[in-house]
């Protein structure tokens, strides 16, 4: 596919985005919030980075390497407690050196844009994607590079290349890992509990000029003599966040995100910039969430245990959709199940052939559990089953056991015959017939939002005006329209860590190094890394 085809075709979601963005302009105008400078800042340095995860680390340690002073403003209390520790490590990347490794790999830069805008249902914008796509090696080797733990290359659903750099551990927790020591190497400090309260803007100069973090007695201004970037994270991290801007969602499945995502900061920047929002209404919804308290809970990778011979059913016994749907996918099917659930069934010979493929560890995580934990789990019966009938399991679980028998025998006539009457599937290769039966009941995992502020190619971020404001960039889950309606796997991931890897570039001059002069300003040769001079 062309560069044309690309721009003319595929941006439905630009377009209308635009336009809601346009037809609110007026009001966003003079929703702005004017405050005056403080006569004496409390800290100046050249850039804040708000956010602490992979995109505000990422962030940090470009903005530092470039030359630049940091400092890093968190509202939460730990990089581990953020949506990059939640995530199951997959990374997906084009033009990586493990990629670029194997020569059967046809990959581009548009392929992955496009697969990225397809599945997004052609509501993505092109800025984050194209910055993405073509910068997502980049920022995966510089992990790589600085001790990133065991991973390998893998194909992965909506992706038509093999580019999804998948974690041996699937823990996110292993870049945080990196980024961390990463910071530690620089001596750049993350100032915990010091959420962002205020945005000084200038007026004259349509320029962010600094920030006020923190309350109370921990209460400071800082002055950002090059920029500030915004890594806030999204709003799926408390449930009334959630609830406030997905009212399709209120009240329902599991609330899952880094605990500082509750889209503050984000509004913060409405009220004194008139920064527009979009795509606010988008978020990831995974039918695969485990509650286990109030509305929180791991999720269960039920994928594995229906790749090897188990079904997904619903209370009443009965399948509802093929179990080879993406995960994605199966969600909108929720709606029709009683109770809002769906339950994933195995016998014993389905559990031992997963557990071949997986640890019990690793099949229920983010945040994961242990073995130990997966068994007393069982042993509880809340949410996981384990008996050595369907009786049994039925008298536990509450699912129908006449539904269920019935399933059953129409489930093994098709691995008999290789046809699925019910949902068309031809590969079935296993009857599920001997216990003991294992049963988890899953609801819907809300787990990342499409929404945030609009941005360039630069990751700068757009005014009212649908115009640049100086100095004020993002990256991460803040920015809007990367994943269109809804993200493809490994994208929440690569996407974080690129874009704060390019914003903490950009933020100290790295977007002028192409100019038409082919020089950086005076301005920036202060702070630039000789690196950026390779891309003139």
């Amino acid at each position: 596919m062309s560069k044309t085809d690309l721009s003319r075709r595929h941006f439905l979601g630009a377009a209308v985005s635009t336009a809601a963005a346009a037809a609110a302009l007026p009001g966003l105008a003079h929703a702005r919030t004017q405050t005056a400078l403080p006569e004496k800042w409390d800290m100046e340095t050249d850039v804040v980075v708000l956010g602490c995860g992979g995109a505000g680390m990422m962030a940090a340690c470009q903005a530092h390497d470039a030359g630049a002073k940091v400092e890093i403003f968190d509202k939460g209390q730990s990089p581990f407690h953020t949506a990059t520790n939640l995530c199951g490590g997959l990374f997906a990347a084009y033009g990586t050196k493990m990629q670029k490794a194997d020569p059967s790999i046809k990959d581009s830069w548009e392929a992955f844009a496009q697969d990225i805008i397809a599945y997004g249902n052609y509501m993505s914008l092109k800025e984050p994607v194209y910055a993405f796509a073509k910068h997502s090696g980049e920022a995966f080797d510089w992990l790589a590079e600085r001790g990133l733990a065991k991973h390998h290359i893998e194909p992965y659903a909506g992706h038509s290349h093999n580019r999804c750099m998948r974690q041996e551990s699937f823990k996110g927790r292993d870049y945080i890992e990196v980024l961390v020591k990463q910071l530690e190497e620089r001596k750049l400090k993350i100032h915990h509990g010091m959420g962002v309260k205020r945005f000084f803007y200038d007026e004259a100069q349509n320029r962010v000029v600094g920030v006020e973090c923190g309350e109370g007695k921990n209460k400071v201004t800082c002055r950002a003599k090059m920029g500030v970037i915004m890594a806030t994270g999204g709003i799926t991290g408390t449930a009334k966040s959630l609830d406030q801007w997905v009212p399709n969602v209120a009240g329902k499945g599991v609330v899952i995100g880094g605990p500082s995502n509750d889209g503050e900061a984000m509004l913060t920047a409405v009220r004194d910039l008139g920064t527009p929002l979009s795509h606010m209404q988008y978020i990831a919804s995974y039918p695969c969430g485990v509650v286990t308290h109030g509305r929180n809970g791991p999720y269960c990778r039920w994928w594995f245990i229906t790749n090897n011979g188990g079904i997904l059913i619903n209370k009443n016994g009965k399948r509802f959709i093929t179990e080879k749907e993406g995960i994605c996918h199966v969600t909108p099917s929720l709606a029709f199940n009683p109770d809002g659930c769906h339950y994933v069934l195995a016998d014993e010979a389905t559990w031992q052939r997963t557990l071949q493929k997986i640890k019990l560890s690793a099949l229920v995580g983010l945040p994961s559990w242990t073995a130990e934990r997966v068994e007393s789990e069982f042993q509880k019966g809340q949410n996981l089953w384990k008996a050595a009938t369907l009786e049994e399991l039925c008298e536990k679980s509450g699912v129908n056991l006449e539904g269920l028998k019935e399933q059953l025998a129409v489930w093994n006539k098709a691995v008999e015959t290789k046809n699925d009457l019910q949902f068309g599937r031809k590969d079935q290769e296993w009857k599920i017939e001997k216990g003991p039966y294992y049963l988890i009941r899953m609801f819907s995992w809300n787990n990342l939002s499409c929404g945030g502020v609009r941005v360039t190619e630069h990751f700068e971020v757009l005014g009212w005006d649908m115009k640049p404001i100086k100095g004020f960039y993002a990256a991460g889950e803040t920015v809007a329209g990367v994943h269109g309606a809804f993200y493809c796997g490994g994208n929440a991931c690569g996407f974080a860590h690129t874009s704060g890897y390019m914003a903490g570039k950009y933020v100290t001059g790295y977007k002028e190094a192409c100019s038409r002069s082919g020089r950086l300003p005076r301005a920036a040769v202060k702070f630039a890394s000789p690196r950026l001079f390779r891309f003139c």
